[in-house]
């Protein structure tokens, strides 16, 4: 009898020692994983929040004059939210073809990506307008390519995000196969052989790195290009998102984590992914929502751009992405967009000779232009057309702007490599 008290008392130490030792490594974990620090409280464009004016209501006053365009942004945040701008570089040109901000809620465990396409024209006076040619414009140029995206993409939503994160291919590819693939249902035949060969078969499969890469790049075949690729990104990110909730865990996730910190251009460290990561298992695959700009394609210069459209983009931002208590609105932002057929601007439209389409380019414009190209660009900025397998479709055709004449006293300023 005093045989088995004492096995029973030994089994009972061993679990309660076993049990103590898990407990303190979920502490270390916790007490490691760590949040990142929200972003500094923003102005209205262009301005810091101590150089802008601030309304105040004095003591008793019944009413408060509205805000007008020059007031500082009301700062108050929603609880629990984070912002993450994620960007996925193309080995091909060096330009961001991925492009897409974040926010994630863990008060109500929600998570919406919003995907903003790479041919969104941005408010810059130079020979190529694209939001996916900022990051490596500035690098080339010896500028801090990460800083000048997100000042761009600052201006597109309204306020700065809290991190950011410059995926590399390999480190993708890496990181998918560590998760041991993901399982997805491949839409359609997906083959090209212009530069690294994309080669899917359709159906339900396994994916691993490579295979995944292929398929979140390959915008070809695809009747709306680029834009049918963001949607096949969106479901391959869901599909992960699903598979790894349903096992309830990241399948090493640490090794994960480190290959993304170890490879990726970010203002994250290992331990604000380990508390993203663990905050995104609490979420349910109904409240992860992908979108996508709205946006209206067209040719300009001969180049396919997107402009997105100005107020339907005002709902998305709001509804999906602002983190903070008061709305974003179009004064807050810097963002070409058309208006009856005309090229607008919410702040200054820089370079408005490029637009005038219907007449033609002056020889003056295209001289300052020129200017522009030797001062700003190297030729490795430029967005450098892709070869194309012999059997490719045919692009969709945009409908190309006839414009009315546009002013052309408008002042230029381009901050593109400016630091701010």
């Amino acid at each position: 009898m005093d045989k088995k008290r004492r096995t029973v008392r030994i089994i009972w130490a061993a679990l309660g020692g076993a049990a103590v030792l898990i407990v303190a490594a979920v502490c270390v974990y916790m007490l490691w994983e760590k949040p990142p620090e929200v972003a500094a409280e923003p102005g209205t464009l262009g301005e810091t929040l101590k150089d802008a004016p601030v309304q105040t209501k004095k003591p008793g006053a019944k009413n408060q004059e509205p805000m007008d365009k020059g007031t500082a942004f009301d700062t108050q945040r929603q609880d629990g939210v984070y912002t993450v701008l994620l960007v996925g570089n193309d080995d091909g040109t060096g330009n961001t073809d991925t492009i897409m901000v974040a926010k994630l809620d863990v008060v109500r465990h929600t998570l919406n990506v919003v995907s903003i396409p790479r041919d969104t024209l941005i408010n810059v006076d130079t020979p190529v307008r694209k939001i996916n040619s900022v990051y490596w414009g500035a690098r080339n140029n010896g500028y801090d390519g990460s800083e000048a995206l997100r000042r761009h993409i600052k201006k597109l939503i309204g306020f700065d995000v809290d991190c950011y994160a410059v995926l590399d291919l390999d480190a993708f590819v890496q990181a998918v196969d560590e998760l041991g693939g993901i399982w997805f249902d491949v839409p359609e035949r997906l083959y090209y052989d212009g530069g690294p060969v994309i080669d899917l078969e359709p159906g339900y499969q396994l994916l691993d790195g490579e295979q995944a890469m292929g398929l979140c790049r390959f915008r070809y075949g695809y009747v709306n290009g680029d834009l049918d690729r963001i949607n096949v990104q969106h479901d391959f990110l869901k599909a992960a998102a699903d598979q790894f909730l349903r096992l309830g865990n990241i399948p090493n996730a640490s090794k994960v984590i480190n290959i993304l910190a170890g490879s990726m251009d970010t203002n994250m460290t290992a331990a604000n992914m380990a508390y993203f990561a663990r905050q995104l298992l609490m979420c349910g695959s109904e409240d992860i929502n992908f979108y996508t700009a709205p946006n209206t394609p067209a040719m300009v210069q001969d180049l396919s751009y997107t402009f997105i459209d100005l107020y339907d983009w005002l709902n998305i931002i709001n509804e999906c992405i602002n983190p903070y208590s008061t709305p974003v609105t179009e004064g807050m932002l810097d963002l070409v967009y058309l208006h009856n057929g005309n090229v607008c601007c919410t702040a200054v439209l820089n370079g408005v000779g490029y637009f005038d389409l219907g007449r033609g380019r002056s020889d003056a414009g295209e001289e300052e232009e020129a200017g522009t190209w030797e001062e700003e660009y190297t030729e490795e900025a430029q967005e450098e057309p892709e070869s194309e397998p012999e059997s490719e479709p045919e692009q969709p055709e945009w409908p190309e702007l006839s414009l009315p004449p546009l002013p052309s006293a408008t002042p230029s300023n381009d901050d593109w490599f400016t630091e701010t």
